[in-house]
């Protein structure tokens, strides 16, 4: 993960606790390696690369590898780490009044444009000129 990032997503964990929100990392930076696995992975349990393609990038092309992309969980409520059911927890709801001011915001929100499963827990950081301009296509689609 970017140093800026890290700073960003530091500030934001410790201003969300003091709120009552317990916001921890779930998975940061990922290689094409590690991504390729996750990958053959979803296609196993979804029987096809272009089902698999729908819920996880296919290697290369995972805002993770950018290193301004995190997903995020609720450390009260573990079991909804990269599930829809974040969405229901107090730091999904913290994270959507509040991360924009720390440069976070939903990589897929519902209905994106880009056509992306919705991931509640998938967060990227456009707070600085260098990661904002990574995500300049995929935020202008």
């Amino acid at each position: 993960m970017h140093r800026e990032t890290a700073q960003a997503f530091r500030q934001m964990v410790a201003d969300a606790e003091r709120s009552g929100a317990y916001i921890v990392p779930v998975s940061g930076f990922r290689g094409v390696s590690l991504q390729g696995e996750l990958f053959e992975n979803q296609i196993a349990r979804k029987g096809s690369i272009q089902r698999a393609a729908l819920v996880s990038a296919p290697p290369g092309h995972s805002e993770h590898h950018t290193g301004y992309a995190i997903d995020i969980g609720d450390a009260d409520n573990p079991g909804t780490h990269v599930e829809m059911s974040f969405e229901q927890t107090p730091s999904f709801r913290w994270l959507n009044q509040n991360a924009p001011r720390y440069g976070f915001e939903l990589s897929f929100p519902l209905g994106n444009r880009q056509g992306i499963s919705y991931e509640p827990w998938h967060w990227r950081y456009v707070g600085s000129s260098a990661s904002a301009n990574v995500f300049a296509v995929a935020r202008n689609l």
